[in-house]
């Protein structure tokens, strides 16, 4: 639908000798799409290539998940009870919970 009224839009700018024009928007959001695309592929590549075996690099992956989930799930129950998660609990205290909990 909004696709039909730009169609109809642009061709009555262009009937007036004009064009519609080009916002940020418009030039930055398909680059961030084509960045991300990129990251996506060159981390798919750096996997197949990757020179370790199947199930070792698996494995890795899967362990270095486990922990950004367990630190994502800190900072949330972190700011459900009230604390506030600023830079002065940042890097010691959760290294030496990960720690503890190892």
């Amino acid at each position: 639908m909004w696709e039909r009224a730009r169609d109809y839009s642009d061709s009555a700018l262009s009937a007036l000798g004009l064009e519609r024009r080009r916002g940020a928007i418009d030039v930055l959001l398909p680059a961030i799409g084509l960045f991300g695309l990129g990251l996506v592929v060159g981390a798919g590549l750096g996997l197949v290539l990757a020179p370790k075996r199947g199930v070792e690099l698996r494995g890795d992956v899967r362990r270095g998940l486990n922990q950004v989930g367990q630190r994502v799930g800190q900072k949330l129950r972190r700011r459900g009870n009230g604390l506030d998660d600023t830079r002065d609990l940042e890097a010691g205290v959760e290294d030496r919970e990960l720690g503890a909990n190892s």
